[in-house]
């Protein structure tokens, strides 16, 4: 596959998860790209989802370190999105908010990694290529 793609939320954690049913073809999608873009906003979700599946603060770190430190994986300054993601919320309201970020960083990079389907939808009808191309 190649090339660079916003990663979403549901990736990260599928990746991580080896009892997902999705873990294999998540590690696919990540070990694929060239580039891993990651919003800011991702890597909230990332931890805040550890916390709920009672990863201790520990086990939080050590992921969390696995991925920031690989050298593929840039992080997206946020601040240059916060704004322009109003642009994309059409009829939705604000709790729609932090996908719109991601969309519009996906936007400028034009690929997105999500298992998402609403969020592959809203991709779709900007132009944004969504991976994988298709959800069983």
């Amino acid at each position: 596959m190649g090339g660079v793609a916003v990663v979403d939320t549901n990736v990260l954690l599928y990746s991580v998860n080896r009892s997902s049913e999705r873990y294999e073809e998540a590690r696919g999608i990540i070990n694929s790209l060239d580039r891993i873009v990651l919003p800011t906003i991702v890597v909230y979700e990332f931890v805040w989802n550890l916390a709920v599946a009672g990863a201790s603060p520990q086990e939080a770190e050590r992921t969390l370190s696995k991925i920031l430190l690989n050298e593929r994986v840039t992080l997206a300054d946020d601040r240059r999105y916060l704004l322009s993601a109003f642009e994309l919320f059409g009829n939705l309201g604000l709790k729609h908010y932090n996908d719109s970020v991601i969309l519009a960083i996906a936007k400028e990079v034009g690929t997105l990694a999500s298992y998402d389907k609403k969020l592959r939808n809203r991709a779709g009808k900007v132009g944004i290529k969504a991976i994988p191309e298709v959800l069983e």
